[in-house]
């Protein structure tokens, strides 16, 4: 019989498989270069009946829901992994477990109609699959990102790092003993570096990333679905997260500029009186419009000295926007 924990072993197995492998690249026989592992494989050859025994107990005892949801966590993790400029909201979620949930039931009911399943059942059921997969991230995150990964059927990755609370600390000129409270982290990571630096230190610090486990100092939210309450922030930090993302969809085709111009402004009227916005790289042409049309906000920026961060200087090395930005509310 088919237990949870080889359920779990082999979809993180299958995922695998195919991680670093393009959805976009079409091979010569139309098809993608994603396929079902030799473990999936056997897996519906021979224990067909137990998959859609499986299938039917999860819906029974009220965790199939749940394995949607941990299945479409997972994908998304590993999606953003290989570029940290595709974005997903929560209905993108609801849809990917959609996608997951039919994939499920053509299994139980074919399943439910035959012993096994052929090498070619396989490979159509699995072709299908990753079509509903690219057509999905197509219609969340449109056609010009994915352009490049038409070229290979391998992928390029741009990735997102974790630093270090020192470093992040010294680059944004922060001290524990100034830090105005309480301090909000924008895409704080999954680890939460600094917040638990923070706080291991006495400051009330809080985080938000799209990735982190939620508790109850940290949540897990999209940033554009996030509300930033007035009023409610002494210090808010992003590093190589907000203002990166912004940049991107301020250059890219048919990007969401508008909702992360707003989604600014919301973050700075979130500030108490005196608070700062504090995060890097610098957005320059947001920077000299608050200054122009806002009195409201002083805008101070300090250039990044790349040099004296070799450790990490390759974050910076192709950004043209090599300063350190804050935005102090003053009224």
């Amino acid at each position: 019989m088919l237990t949870v924990s080889d359920f779990y072993r082999i979809k993180e197995q299958q995922l695998l498989y195919n991680q670093n492998k393009s959805l976009f690249y079409t091979l010569t026989n139309g098809r993608t270069g994603l396929n079902a592992s030799e473990e999936t494989t056997r897996l519906f050859k021979r224990n067909l009946k137990e998959v859609a025994q499986f299938i039917r107990a999860t819906k029974s005892e009220g965790t199939y829901q749940q394995l949607l949801e941990d299945i479409a966590d997972k994908v998304i993790r590993l999606f953003i992994q290989a570029n940290q400029y595709l974005d997903f909201n929560h209905e993108d979620h609801r849809k990917l477990q959609k996608i997951y949930g039919d994939l499920f039931e053509q299994i139980y009911v074919i399943g439910n109609q035959k012993e096994q399943m052929s090498d070619k059942e396989v490979e159509c059921l699995f072709h299908l699959h990753y079509q509903n997969l690219k057509i999905f991230l197509l219609e969340s995150n449109g056609t010009e990102i994915f352009k490049k990964y038409k070229e290979s059927p391998y992928l390029f990755t741009i990735k997102c790092a974790e630093y270090t609370p020192e470093f992040q600390m010294k680059l944004l000129n922060i001290h524990l003993d100034t830090i105005k409270q309480p301090v909000l982290d924008i895409g704080c990571g999954s680890q939460a570096n600094l917040v638990r630096f923070l706080r291991k230190n006495g400051i009330e610090a809080f985080g938000i990333d799209r990735n982190v486990h939620t508790m109850n100092y940290l949540y897990k939210a999209n940033w554009l679905e996030y509300t930033f309450t007035p009023n409610t922030w002494g210090t808010v930090i992003s590093h190589m997260a907000f203002s990166n993302q912004f940049m991107h969809h301020h250059l890219r085709v048919h990007g969401k500029f508008e909702l992360y111009a707003k989604k600014y402004m919301e973050i700075l009227e979130s500030l108490k009186i005196e608070g700062s916005f504090i995060y890097a790289p610098g957005l320059p042409f947001m920077e000299e419009l608050l200054v122009s049309l806002n009195k409201a906000y002083v805008v101070a920026t300090q250039e990044i000295d790349t040099q004296n961060l070799s450790n990490n200087k390759t974050s910076f090395s192709n950004v043209n926007r090599k300063h350190v930005t804050k935005v102090i509310r003053v009224t």
